[in-house]
């Protein structure tokens, strides 16, 4: 019989939409700090140190 050798990679997306943050870095750097919290409590195995962030601005409303 046949051995096969197979790798799965997988990505893995939290949304966090409740941080505050005065500039773009501080937010990704906020997010990842979650992330790492969130990825360490659920006992997760994932590579974390090449950590890709994705933002984007929400304006805020003046009512």
């Amino acid at each position: 019989m046949s051995k096969w050798y197979v790798s799965v990679g997988m990505s893995l997306s939290i949304d966090y939409d409740d941080i505050e943050a005065d500039t773009k870095e501080e937010a990704e750097e906020i997010a990842k700090a979650r992330a790492s919290e969130d990825i360490d409590y659920n006992n997760c195995n994932c590579e974390v140190d090449n950590m890709s962030v994705w933002s984007s601005l929400e304006e805020e409303s003046n009512e």
